[in-house]
């Protein structure tokens, strides 16, 4: 299970977007990168999935963030779009056309590189601008952003799953420093609150942190959780510089979710299992001379279990009676002698018939 979860999760791709458009006589559409850098014409290795691990890479600067009516999209038409183009250093080493950058813990694909400028531009869609807060990035406003390039399968990975694709968005509600731990607290709408889980992994904005305390009461109460940041992080991100009412993108633990369905899948099963050994149950305590009978069964059963049960006085022998130190039913006449000749004086007692459903004495 282990193995299928991680390779699900490494399936995810991903992107960045970019900041302010920069002056357009220094923007290049698309620039070659120099020799030591990988291009377009050079996709990375097969090992190379777009994923990504939470250890941000550096801060990059918002350049700009634009809405356009002229875009061309794939059958040649016009249609609308925003783009942002981002400043930074370290994921621009290897990056090439169509790569996936985390920006903020969005994923987000290249779309221009401009090597000599140190920019890349990357297109958000209707769907990343309602679930994330990367709209609010503009020049006037917040500017920096954490960055991370897409992750190896085999690497190191010094965080854990990170896919790129933020759940929703949290707000600030609390912050405080603990001597050289800075903590926050951060509401968040209660439909994920049931994927965080205290000392569970959880990614704010990008970044690949620990749950420490969570509340969670319900659509009307209150839900939030609390992380903490150590003194090197505070220096390496951009969430200190968050104050209370400011927003972060959250992407919560994405083995949770495949844990969830899986489990989804599994628990009718189990259910109805637990009903047919309840029926057998109910089967052997009445056959053992036990109240109840019949009417014990589940009258849901279908036909795993009989409806009813032959009378005890059958053909004037006495009624077919469980024998738990032989693990077997044994029908006994009047006298009391055993009325199966074929049954082995070392009885085997029975035996479960998959293809059936049923308990088989393998005796005869």
């Amino acid at each position: 299970m282990a193995a299928i979860l991680l390779a699900a999760a490494a399936l995810s791709l991903g992107a960045r977007p970019g900041s302010a458009f920069a002056p357009a006589s220094t923007r290049v559409a698309i620039r070659q990168p120099p020799p030591s850098a990988a291009s377009d014409a050079h996709p990375p290795s097969p090992s190379s999935l777009r994923m990504f691990t939470g250890i941000v890479e550096e801060m990059g600067e918002v350049i700009s963030l634009a809405t356009k009516d002229d875009m061309t999209l794939w059958d040649g038409s016009k249609g609308s779009g925003t783009e942002m183009v981002i400043k930074g250093d370290v994921v621009l080493d290897g990056a090439y056309l169509g790569c996936s950058i985390s920006v903020n813990g969005v994923c987000l694909t290249a779309t221009e590189l401009d090597f000599d400028g140190h920019t890349f531009k990357v297109g958000l869609a209707p769907e990343t601008l309602r679930k994330t807060n990367l709209g609010t990035y503009a020049p006037q406003s917040q500017q920096r952003v954490n960055l991370e390039r897409a992750s190896e399968i085999g690497g190191r990975n010094s965080g854990h799953f990170v896919q790129g694709h933020v759940d929703g968005v949290g707000t600030i509600v609390d912050r405080w420093v603990d001597e050289n731990s800075l903590f926050f607290k951060v509401s968040m709408p209660h439909e994920h609150m049931r994927y965080i889980v205290p000392k569970g992994f959880i990614a704010i904005d990008g970044t690949s942190l620990t749950v420490c305390d969570v509340k969670s009461e319900g659509p009307d109460g209150d839900n939030w959780f609390t992380f903490m940041l150590v003194e090197y992080t505070q220096k390496k991100i951009i969430i200190p510089s968050k104050q209370v009412g400011d927003t972060v993108n959250i992407e919560v633990d994405v083995l949770g979710k495949y844990s969830e369905r899986a489990w989804e899948a599994f628990a009718p099963k189990v259910e109805s299992l637990e009903e047919k050994v309840r029926a057998l149950e109910a089967k052997v305590a009445w056959l053992e001379g036990g109240s109840g009978g019949p009417s014990a069964v589940a009258s849901n059963q279908g036909n795993a279990v009989p409806k009813s049960f032959p009378p005890k006085d059958a053909l004037g022998a006495k009624p077919e009676a469980w024998v738990r130190s032989e693990q077997a039913f044994i029908t006994s006449d009047a006298d009391g002698d055993d009325m199966n000749p074929k049954r082995d004086m070392n009885m085997k007692g029975t035996e479960w018939v998959r293809t059936k459903q049923t308990f088989y004495d393998d005796n005869y």
